[in-house]
């Protein structure tokens, strides 16, 4: 297996994607084109080619260069909702034609690098009733993580109201807890949600993934999807490095692949990987305990393993090693994170 990571210096972006969107909400506001694309490698002339790409490091420049110029909490709400709605982007009409939420959370699942590539999902039962789909970068975001991952659920949000109507039953959880945040999402945000949580996640009760689309229409879904297909000749599906660092170890448990195995992998060197972890703002322990600090937690909120079973599960010695690991990556130890779901 030889995964190909894209980094910073990729053009793995579509200015098409996003970035036109931002930057018309930004101007609309009060900023300046010019100022907006400081420091950037972006040239206004670039925004009007139909396949005009940009690195992922401009992608996070112009984020940053939004925010100095603007005082705009809300401009991540808005964003999400503008992708979704956007006209030239096949996706989105892939999502908004699609017979139904499965459909479309399938479509954007594979092809999320046409749109969102610096962020990957996991999703679990989280019990009979609820799917919980976790949100986690697939390189390093530093700061602007929060920003990516509300622009994804503003995105989520708003499809999931205008083709069913309402939201009031989706459940969010982030881990930011900015005062501007919770107002924007009591604002823009017509549900649950919860700050200064481990991760960042959305959770959606099953009963809603089969309902039919108010707007599904077969025949706009497939040909939105060829478009798809055919952009992927544009653009290959190249994953973060944090996100196949993840994905090996999460197939390796209960086996804990060592940085040699993974860096093999990846056709790297060990000190190779050791340097691209840091650039992306991590390194491989610090990965290793957060692999096995989510899989705990997923397992827990099931609610019938016991601490010896979870410990064969993520690759401790014994359950005691699992109960100090757990109690010092969490705050907790097992039982009272478990008590925190009301499981008998």
């Amino acid at each position: 297996m030889n995964a190909r990571s894209f980094g910073y210096q990729d053009k793995i972006l579509l200015l098409q994607h996003g970035s036109s969107e931002l930057l018309a909400l930004a101007q609309r506001r009060g900023a300046t084109l010019s100022k907006l694309l400081t420091g950037t490698s972006i040239f206004e002339q670039d925004l009007h080619k139909p396949h005009g790409r940009l690195h992922h490091a401009d992608w996070l420049k112009l984020l940053q260069n939004c925010q100095q110029q603007l005082n705009s909490p809300e401009l991540p709400f808005l964003l999400g909702s503008a992708i979704l709605n956007s006209h030239y982007i096949s996706l989105c009409q892939c999502l908004q034609a699609a017979k139904n939420l499965r459909q479309a959370l399938a479509q954007l699942w594979y092809f999320r690098h046409q749109l969102f590539p610096a962020v990957y999902a996991s999703a679990y039962l989280k019990s009979q009733q609820v799917v919980t789909i976790e949100l986690r970068p697939a390189i390093g975001l530093g700061n602007q993580q929060p920003f990516m991952v509300t622009v994804l659920c503003s995105l989520l949000l708003t499809l999931i109201k205008q083709q069913l109507g309402s939201s009031q039953d989706i459940q969010v959880q982030l881990q930011s807890g900015c005062d501007a945040l919770q107002l924007q999402s009591q604002l823009h945000w017509d549900c649950t949600v919860s700050f200064s949580q481990p991760c960042d996640s959305i959770s959606i009760p099953l009963a809603l993934w089969q309902q039919t689309f108010t707007d599904a229409d077969p025949e706009r879904f497939l040909a939105a999807r060829r478009s798809c297909r055919q952009l992927n000749r544009v653009l290959a599906k190249q994953r973060g490095l944090l996100e196949n660092v993840c994905s090996m170890q999460q197939l390796a448990l209960p086996h804990l692949l060592s940085q040699e195995q993974v860096a093999g992998a990846l056709g790297l060197t060990s000190n190779s990987l050791k340097r691209q972890l840091s650039l992306h703002q991590t390194n491989f322990a610090r990965l290793l305990d957060q692999i096995r600090r989510d899989q705990a937690r997923r397992l827990l909120q099931q609610g019938h393993y016991s601490n010896r079973q979870l410990a064969q599960q993520l690759g401790y010695s014994d359950e005691h090693n699992f109960r100090r690991a757990f109690k010092r990556l969490t705050g907790l130890i097992p039982t009272d994170f478990k008590g925190l779901f009301n499981f008998n």
